[in-house]
């Protein structure tokens, strides 16, 4: 910010010129009071700032290992059945893996952030 500022007195009675500090009568009417006159020039300097943000969640979907998944859910039990026993045991306990470690995968969720200035 820039500030000029201008100072002038006058004498109420007969307009003579005074120092805007002088205190008592005036020098050339011997009469008292003064009109003082204070100017202020200043400069002020705006700028705007505006941002935008969008912001879009979403989940997205992997339809191959999707389906494979319920695909693994929906035959394990069944060979657990055909193969009972250990090897039921063991085919049913890879497959429940296999489906947790494809799980992720199957969904995955999706934030896209768009910022600027206009």
């Amino acid at each position: 910010m820039n500030t000029n500022t201008k100072v002038a007195a006058t004498c109420k009675w007969c307009d003579t010129s005074l120092s805007p500090s002088h205190t008592g009568i005036c020098p050339k009417c011997g009469k008292e009071g003064k009109n003082i006159v204070a100017e202020i020039n200043e400069t002020v300097v705006l700028s705007n700032s505006l941002n935008w943000k969008r912001q879009r969640e979403f989940f997205e979907e992997n339809p191959k290992i999707k389906w494979l998944i319920i695909t693994i859910a929906l035959v394990s039990p069944i060979l657990g059945l055909v193969f009972s026993g250990i090897s039921g045991f063991v085919i049913g306990l890879v497959l429940g893996l296999l489906s947790y470690l494809l799980g992720p995968r199957a969904v995955t969720k999706v934030r896209e952030i768009e910022q600027g200035n206009p």
